[in-house]
């Protein structure tokens, strides 16, 4: 009779940088719903939220206004780098832990942890900006969706590389056809402005640049 091994926690084997993206997302979260719950004792604590995504966020005004200006001050370009990273509750954050946790395990054991960042990087600004192109004005972007979107159009390039079988490979573009025909369906049945297209276009770039 064999011993049963014990279950390791699914997080423990993470490569580091998925564990980068998850504390960054965990951390920010933390420290935001615990100002807003006034656990966090510090002057205009409590707005700190809409400060985060007034910083970060995307806003198709900010984008115009640069190109059409010619200019591109570095604030405003970190933030096609950040917004992933501001969520505008505890649930949404979760959510995008959770399964960038799991597409992102994948990637980063096929391709490393440096390209998977600059992967998630590149893809999520790609999101970003063709959302600023297409919005109307006073629309705003924020929050990891097109990160998830990003990792998983690298997940299913990357299994037409390195699954070992046929059947491998089509459940795993299976999975992504799901996430994207659920995400035109949703954009279909309840709206949601032109962020869909910020999910596709960090989904397109993701698979391109795996």
């Amino acid at each position: 009779m064999t011993e049963d091994k014990p279950l390791s926690p699914p997080f423990i084997s993470l490569p580091w940088g998925v564990w980068a993206l998850v504390l960054a997302i965990a951390g920010a979260e933390l420290v935001l719903s615990a100002a807003g719950h006034g656990l966090v004792n510090w002057p205009d604590s409590a707005g700190w939220r809409m400060r985060a995504v007034a910083a970060v966020g995307i806003t198709p005004d900010l984008q115009r206004w640069m190109l059409d200006s010619h200019q591109a001050p570095l604030e405003h370009l970190l933030r096609y780098m950040g917004f992933g990273f501001v969520h505008l509750g505890p649930a949404q954050a979760a959510l995008v832990v959770v399964i960038l946790a799991a597409l992102g395990k994948f990637c980063a054991q096929a391709i490393g942890s440096w390209r998977l960042l600059v992967i998630a990087a590149l893809a999520q600004g790609a999101g970003a900006f063709a959302f600023g192109l297409v919005a109307p004005a006073g629309a705003l972007l924020i929050g990891g969706y097109p990160l998830i979107f990003a990792l998983a159009g690298c997940y299913g390039a990357l299994a037409l590389r390195v699954a070992e079988d046929r059947r491998a490979q089509i459940l795993a573009l299976g999975l992504v056809g799901m996430l994207l025909a659920g995400r035109i369906g949703l954009a279909l049945l309840v709206g949601g402005g032109a962020h869909w297209l910020a999910d596709i276009a960090a989904c397109a770039k993701g698979a391109a640049l795996a």
